[in-house]
């Protein structure tokens, strides 16, 4: 499987290229779009699971990028404000392909007292990171299965490593809507993987 981590950016590097290529130098276009090439594609792969799907939401992710550059008002840093564009390209392609019934799955609103406690851990790192190659696979397998919101709200929490804040920020939603969809998300692959875990 083919995954990327992404990477630290500076903001004080993104706000000068950032006023540049607003005011059209296309050198500090490109540069922006190389430098976030990987993180962008790293992140659409981890939501969509799939190559194709990932290179599709690459290019459609740059091209509203592209677009909407203009409008940036460093109100948020820059690499938040391209998870937000990401973000709403892979909702876009799920509504398309009518994967967006999954957002009224029963079973992620389920209490938590009913969902059996293991011990895989969530750290402050990207998750996957601290799980054996095997447990992948099938966190692989859990995650396609997780309706798309609360999917992006995972990749981003614990996969990418950003900030609570930082997601709510990236969804368009509060923090504490935030929050409540990872817990959702993380105690539905918890169920879902508790036959993969040692006890």
């Amino acid at each position: 499987m083919k995954t990327v981590t992404s990477k630290n950016h500076s903001k004080d590097g993104d706000v000068a290229l950032v006023k540049a290529a607003q005011k059209g130098d296309q050198k500090a276009l490109q540069e922006l779009v190389k430098k976030y090439e990987q993180t962008v594609y790293g992140f659409s792969f981890k939501v969509c699971r799939n190559q194709d799907d990932a290179e599709d939401t690459l290019q459609e992710a740059f091209l509203s990028i592209l677009k909407s550059l203009k409008s940036f008002n460093f109100k948020s840093s820059f690499s938040t404000w391209i998870y937000r564009i990401v973000s709403n390209s892979c909702l876009m392609k799920f509504r398309k392909e009518k994967r967006d019934r999954w957002e009224s799955f029963e079973q992620l609103d389920r209490p938590e007292e009913r969902i059996k406690e293991f011990y895989i851990k969530w750290p402050d790192s990207p998750a996957e990171e601290v799980l054996s190659d095997e447990l992948k696979n099938q966190m692989d397998r859990a995650i396609l299965e997780l309706p798309p919101i609360y999917r992006l709200a995972f990749v981003l929490k614990d996969l990418e490593g950003l900030k609570i804040e930082d997601v709510a920020e990236a969804l368009n939603i509060s923090v504490p809507a935030a929050k409540a969809r990872l817990r959702r998300a993380r105690l539905f692959l918890r169920d879902k993987l508790e036959p993969y875990v040692e006890q």
